[in-house]
C-alpha cells in the first residue's frame, strides 16, 4: 500500500530558498536563511512532477512557500498553471500560497496573482503603524500600513479568494491586536503564530486569546487535534486562529498532522522531517515519497541511525 500523507494531505512546497526580507524568526521552511546561501529555484516542470508524486501519495491541499513565493523567477508562470492543474488534479481541493505581499505589489505579480485560480492567499503581517515596517523584525521592507493600501484592499477588490493575516507574535500584545482587529474591519481571516521565546511570551500569548475573544465577541475553543485555540463567529466559523509553538516542546505529534514540506534542492525537492531543529537535514526526493513520508515530523534527531546522518 502507497503511504499518504499524514494529517490533512497538506504539501507545502518552497519555490525558492530566496526572500526580500530577513525577519529575526524565519524558519524558511527548514532551509538556511533566505540570504545564508545560493538561491534555489526548480523549474515548472519538477513542481509539475512534485504535485503528480504527492496527489499519488493522498494530498488533498497544495500551499506554495518560501522564502516568499513572489520571488521566485518563475512566480508569473506558475500562476498561469494554476487552473490548468486544478482541472489535472481534481483532488486537490484547495490551492494557496503564503507571502509577505511586498514582491505583489508590482502589478504584472498583482495581476497574475488575481487571474491564477488560487483559493487561498495568507499574507505575512506582524505591525500595520506608520512607523514600523510590516515585517518589524526585518531590517528592510515597507510599513504595514503602506502594505494594506497598495495590495491587501486592491487585492481583496480584485480577487474573491480567501485572504487571510498571518500574524508572528513574539510578545507584542498591542501590535499583533492591531493586525487582527485591521484583519476584522476588512472581513478577512487571522491567524497567530507564537515563536516561544520565554514564559512571559507564553503567558502573554494566553491572554492576548483571552483578550481577542472578548473583543471580538468570539467563542473560543481548543482543537484538540493540534492544541491550538480556534475563535468562532455566531455562524460557528473559525475566523480567528492561535497557534502555539509547538517546537519549543517538542510536540513533534501535532506537527505531523499539520503538513509535509518540501523545499528545492539541485536535483529538483527534498523533505524537511524536522523544520526547526534539524534545519538543513532533508531526504532527497525521487520516484516516490515513501521515506519522507516515514519520516515526517518525527522529531530533530530523526536522522540518527539513518543514511542521512
Amino acid at each position: 500500500m502507497t503511504p499518504t500523507i499524514p494529517g490533512r494531505g497538506d504539501l507545502r512546497i518552497s519555490l525558492t530558498s530566496a526572500c526580500n526580507l530577513r525577519c529575526s524568526y524565519c524558519h524558511n521552511e527548514g532551509q538556511e536563511f533566505p540570504w545564508a546561501k545560493e538561491k534555489l529555484s526548480p523549474s515548472l516542470n519538477n513542481i509539475h512532477k512534485m504535485i503528480i508524486l504527492g496527489v499519488k501519495h493522498g494530498a488533498k491541499q497544495v500551499k506554495f512557500t518560501g522564502g516568499d513565493p513572489g520571488v521566485y523567477p518563475h512566480i508569473i508562470k506558475l500562476l498561469g498553471c494554476i487552473k490548468d492543474w486544478k482541472d489535472e488534479f481534481s483532488g486537490i481541493t484547495r490551492w494557496g500560497i503564503a507571502t509577505n505581499g511586498v514582491p505583489f505589489i508590482n502589478p504584472k505579480k498583482f495581476d497574475a496573482l488575481v487571474s491564477s485560480g488560487l483559493d487561498n492567499i495568507s499574507i505575512g503581517i506582524d505591525s500595520i503603524s506608520d512607523f514600523e515596517y510590516s515585517k518589524p523584525s526585518s531590517p528592510m521592507g515597507i510599513s504595514g500600513d503602506s502594505l494594506i493600501r497598495n495590495f491587501v484592499i486592491p487585492l481583496k477588490r480584485n480577487w474573491d479568494g480567501e485572504i487571510k493575516f498571518d500574524t508572528v507574535f513574539i510578545g507584542n500584545k498591542i501590535a499583533t491586536s492591531e493586525v487582527v482587529d485591521k484583519a476584522r474591519e476588512l472581513s478577512l481571516y487571522a491567524s497567530v503564530i507564537e515563536v516561544y521565546q520565554s514564559n512571559d511570551v507564553r503567558s502573554s500569548f494566553l491572554e492576548l486569546i483571552d483578550e481577542t475573544a472578548e473583543r471580538h465577541h468570539l467563542e473560543k475553543r481548543l482543537y484538540e487535534f493540534l492544541n491550538e485555540w480556534y475563535l468562532y463567529d455566531k455562524n460557528n466559523n473559525p475566523i480567528i486562529k492561535f497557534y502555539q509553538d509547538h517546537c519549543v516542546g517538542l510536540d513533534c505529534g501535532s506537527c505531523r498532522k499539520i503538513h509535509l514540506r518540501v523545499v528545492p534542492n539541485g536535483n529538483g525537492f527534498a523533505a524537511v522531517p524536522c523544520f526547526v531543529k534539524a534545519r538543513t537535514k532533508t531526504i532527497p526526493i525521487t520516484d516516490n515519497l515513501d521515506e519522507a513520508i516515514a519520516h515526517n515530523s518525527m522529531g530533530p534527531e530523526w536522522y540518527k541511525g539513518t543514511k542521512y546522518e
